[in-house]
């Protein structure tokens, strides 16, 4: 098939839409300089030991300002512990938390006190003897931080859900487990988002937001508040909920998916100054039907850099079939858009690549994955050809992401068995203390014997970084054409500068001198941080020479930089 041909099938199917549809059309095509993600840890286990039922961030246990994260092994019945450090995370668990229910398939930290005391949740089983027979019954269980053995042997604090378990049997457990400061006051609430729960002999299949109130009186015996879905959900495995700010006002909102009888709905719960202890009926109902450019498995993130979160989905068929995002520097109200196709901002036509789950949540958001600023989030696509899957990521900017894949991982590429490592796992702040957001995944089926694999990949300015929210500038260091970027430019208050993770010859030194010559600022730099930054607040505007060295003093880069007050 030739390009025109290809063209006009766009064209095609642009015109499919309604006459006063405008999205964007972006065919995915792949930025020449785009990089295979860099593996920078793994773990596998043998035949049958399904590592890797679940993955992620645990915050930082040691107090070495990495984060730390942790690894559900199926066979052994537990998660396993494993410390961030640099310049790659140890191999090596510090802590084996038994575990026999590996949902949510994520651990749940926080500060719930609201001092420094940190909590870490995993979910589990405990078995109680009803009329003769062992019954599991579910538990989060909370641990705290311990010097000799990384977390406590016994838990601190047990969240039971359903602790009266009788007939109907009914396992009832959290699709989700979420810790954040809700309400701004002192301390990080504890969420459990349950789809359905027991009341007396019976169970009501609504959902239901479990809220436990954080401050220096946290408790978990029992709910400090209760928001109910008055809708019924029909299927557990498509619920999932999530808290971020969706709007931009700086208050936390809710957000839920789930498949009910008129079909899967989007709900929204607004934040105010007195949430989410006034909750009550959601605020926004979507109904994700054939028109709507959303489904179960969106992506929630900003990929304008606006601070408020954009939706991209991926939507319709045949001509109509591919990605739908939807901004919101359009000026477009989250509150009160609609998310037809016809009203995204961009569409990514396409068979093969959609939007996906990940971390035990339907609203994925990926990571900062090439910006430690965090600015703008990559937009994650997944493809499946052939058994083998692919994940593209595409940069964010003040126009949205555009077509052009900047980063992707497939572990055949990758020299390992040539099988999904894709199935739980998301965002991991920063596990080696290189500024950047990394990446955790695993899956229990690889390679197709269940063994079982969890793999970290590693975020840095490697990964090529579109235009974001202010102007950056690329120039040539080292073996790279756009080896060096800098931005804003020109400078105001600060000069942010990144570097290629795969230059032949990182940079160690940067000088900084006035058109005169004259020094006026040098300072070493650990090259694997990848990111500098340069205060000009105190300088008088004008231009000024940035010189970059490696370890012998030989001159990786030099440039002219503007700054202005």
């Amino acid at each position: 098939m030739n390009s025109r041909t290809i063209l006009s099938l766009l064209l095609l199917a642009a015109a499919s839409l309604p006459l006063y549809a405008q999205p964007v059309v972006e065919p995915i095509t792949q930025n020449p300089d785009a990089v295979l993600l860099r593996r920078i840890w793994t773990i596998t286990g043998n035949d049958g030991d399904r590592v890797g039922q679940g993955c992620g961030p645990v915050g930082d246990i040691n107090g070495d300002s990495i984060t730390d994260f942790a690894v559900q092994y199926g066979i052994e019945q537990c998660w396993k512990v494993f410390l961030g450090g640099s310049p790659v995370p140890s191999p090596v668990p510090i802590a084996s938390i038994p575990s026999l229910a590996p949902y949510p398939a994520f651990p749940v930290y926080g500060y719930f006190y609201g001092d420094n005391r940190l909590l870490v949740g995993f979910g589990s089983h405990t078995f109680k003897s009803m009329n003769g027979t062992s019954i599991g019954f579910y538990q989060l269980k909370l641990y705290q931080p311990d010097v000799e053995h990384g977390l406590s042997k016994e838990p601190v604090m047990i969240v039971e859900p359903d602790p009266d378990m009788s007939v109907p049997l009914l396992l009832i457990a959290p699709s989700a487990a979420i810790a954040m400061n809700i309400d701004g006051q002192r301390g990080d609430e504890l969420l459990l988002a349950l789809n359905a729960v027991r009341r007396g002999d019976s169970v009501y299949k609504r959902p239901e937001y479990w809220f436990y109130r954080g401050g220096s009186g946290f408790q978990v015996d029992t709910p400090d508040y209760v928001v109910r879905d008055p809708e019924e959900a029909t299927d557990a495995q498509f619920y999932t909920a999530k808290l971020l700010d969706i709007d931009g006002d700086r208050y936390i909102d809710l957000l839920s998916v789930a498949k009910y009888a008129e079909g899967f709905k989007l709900k929204m719960w607004f934040g105010t100054e007195t949430s989410p202890w006034t909750w009550t009926q959601p605020d926004r109902e979507i109904l994700l039907d054939d028109s709507s450019g959303l489904n179960y498995h969106m992506a929630v993130g900003d990929f304008d850099g606006d601070k408020m979160m954009d939706f991209a989905g991926t939507a319709g068929r045949d001509a109509t079939r591919g990605t739908y995002i939807y901004r919101s520097r359009s000026g477009k109200s989250v509150r009160s858009r609609t998310f037809a196709r016809s009203d995204a901002e961009q569409w990514f036509p396409n068979l093969d690549q959609y939007t996906v789950g990940i971390a035990g949540s339907l609203l994925n958001t990926t990571a900062y994955f090439n910006d430690s600023s965090q600015r703008v989030i990559m937009l994650r696509l997944q493809s499946a050809i052939d058994g083998q899957t692919r994940m593209s990521l595409f940069s964010g900017s003040r126009i949205g992401p555009n077509g052009a894949v900047d980063g992707y991982y497939s572990s055949g590429i990758d020299g390992l068995a040539n099988k999904t490592v894709e199935g739980y796992g998301g965002r991991l702040p920063d596990c080696t203390g290189d500024g950047w957001d990394d990446l955790i995944t695993s899956s229990p089926r690889w390679p197709g014997d269940y063994s079982g694999i969890g793999v970290i990949l590693a975020g840095g300015p490697y990964i090529p970084l579109d235009q974001p929210t202010v102007s950056v500038r690329t120039e040539p260091m080292a073996n790279h054409q756009r080896g060096l970027y800098l931005w804003p430019n020109p400078a105001t208050t600060e000069l942010n500068l990144a570097w290629r993770g795969d230059l032949a010859t990182m940079p160690t030194r940067f000088s900084i001198h006035d058109i005169a010559g004259k020094l006026i600022t040098e300072n070493e730099i650990r090259p694997e941080r990848g990111a500098a930054r340069w205060s000009t607040a105190a300088v008088p505007s004008g231009t000024y020479l940035l010189t970059a060295y490696d370890r012998s003093g030989k001159v990786l880069a030099s440039t002219q930089i503007l700054v202005q007050h």
